[in-house]
């Protein structure tokens, strides 16, 4: 699917539990999403207000830090394939080791907006969460400007 491949910014994500909307990492989400043409994804996304290590590598920091650090990010990278609305993320990579060699499936949703631009949103509902929790991501994609 052509209108995919780009490099996306993330706008907004909620999770939407019955009729109760949450905001992860506390509202405060950025991330950027990449496909490829040639059948390649990485997404990262953290909270935006995490706390500096201040020191000069990860490992430099003691074991708390690094997993309080940790909690504050998400990032996985690997293949994809688009089936009907959906897309198909085959994880290859990923910070949570439990994803690599898993499928993550999003649904495709383009929404148009106010301002005339055409956002993705791609929604999945989380498993093992005891409720559904349905997750909805909206990115824009980014253009150069010259």
């Amino acid at each position: 699917m052509q209108e995919l491949i780009g490099t996306w910014q993330l706008v907004d994500w909620k999770v939407t539990i019955g009729d109760r909307v949450v905001r992860p990492f506390g509202g405060s989400a950025v991330g950027l999403l990449t496909y490829t043409d040639e059948g390649r994804m990485m997404a990262s996304l953290m909270r935006e207000d995490r706390t500096r290590l201040d020191t000069s590598s990860f490992a430099g920091a003691d074991a708390l830090t690094r997993a309080g650090a940790a909690a504050g990010y998400i990032s996985y990278a690997g293949s994809y394939e688009v089936r009907g609305d959906e897309v198909h993320h085959d994880v290859e990579l990923s910070l949570f080791p439990d994803w690599v060699g898993a499928t993550q499936t999003r649904t495709i949703r383009w929404v148009e907006e106010a301002e005339g631009t055409t956002a993705l949103e791609l929604s999945y509902v989380q498993p093992g969460t005891g409720k559904e929790a349905t997750n909805t991501l909206r990115w824009h994609r980014i253009t150069r400007t010259e």
